[in-house]
């Protein structure tokens, strides 16, 4: 690995100005590029086969941070070209961590994994067969899109469909929540006005879906008999799913709880919902 001779010091300089400015949205998609902080993330992205841009690293970098990268480079994982040394003040103003590690990845979004669909697509959407599905639509805190992303990572979900009008999975709060999650997952971005049609479409195929919503005729989430093909769809974390969700999905089901509780959170229900579909739908 290179030492640190060409050290940036400028916050003007383009390279620094143009991965700040993947902190937007907008420009993260203009470029197809998004960043994350931290080592783990580094090497989490490493082993799922993440395109690296650009390995952005700091003058007191950790020093098990600084070994790994050097492995990488050493037996060909990264190109050693990809990397970036900056001075403390400059890397201060790229990274949102508090006690950063001294390491922040760029990183090609990856396309074929993570799939954006039209609405013509989406009211023809379909899933391949034996593929375990959870359903998303309007979760606005990336925090707990992320951590959403993480329990399906983690306990066997194979795709999970979203409405875009949730929190942009590679906004990096999603993807610190999501704890390498999002490079292992396949989602689909379903425009939000044609989330009823892609429920639709789903249960054409087979599936059955169920809102977790509140009503009357809701069934328990532990008390359904649940098939291979099974799915849950979650809400908005504060206003639940909408009518034209609710009435396009086979029922609804609830999670019970001490009376006088508060309603769980979006990214806690979802998780008690995956480990259902899971856990019975083999």
């Amino acid at each position: 690995m290179a030492g640190l001779e060409g050290v940036i010091t400028s916050r003007q300089n383009p390279t620094v100005k143009r991965i700040c400015a993947l902190n937007e949205k907008k420009n993260r998609y203009a470029d197809r590029m998004f960043r994350f902080d931290g080592i783990k993330l580094f090497c989490e992205a490493l082993s799922c086969g993440i395109e690296i841009d650009t390995v952005v690293l700091s003058e007191k970098i950790l020093p098990v941070a600084r070994q790994t990268v050097e492995a990488a480079v050493s037996e060909g994982r990264l190109d050693g070209g990809a990397l970036l040394w900056v001075s403390d003040s400059v890397f201060s103003k790229i990274s949102e961590e508090r006690a950063p590690e001294g390491i922040i990845t760029v990183a090609k979004m990856p396309s074929g994994r993570h799939v954006r669909l039209g609405a013509e697509e989406a009211r023809a959407y379909s899933a391949e067969r034996g593929e375990r599905l959870l359903i998303a639509q309007s979760l606005r805190d990336a925090g707990n899109l992320g951590t959403v992303i993480r329990s399906c990572a983690a306990l066997g979900i194979d795709r999970l469909v979203i409405s875009d009008d949730c929190a942009d999975i590679y906004n990096p709060k999603t993807i610190r929540a999501a704890m390498g999650g999002l490079f292992k997952l396949n989602i689909d971005l379903i425009p939000e006005g044609a989330m009823a049609d892609a429920i639709r479409s789903l249960r054409a195929g087979g599936r059955r879906i169920y809102a977790a919503a509140l009503h009357r005729e809701a069934h328990i989430v532990g008390e359904l008999e649940l098939l291979g093909g099974d799915a849950f769809v979650i809400g908005n974390e504060g206003h639940g799913l909408p009518e034209s969700t609710v009435n396009a999905c086979d029922g609804c089901a609830i999670i019970p709880m001490v009376e006088g509780s508060e309603s769980l959170n979006a990214a806690a229900a979802a998780a008690i919902c995956i480990w259902e579909t899971v856990r019975q739908g083999k």
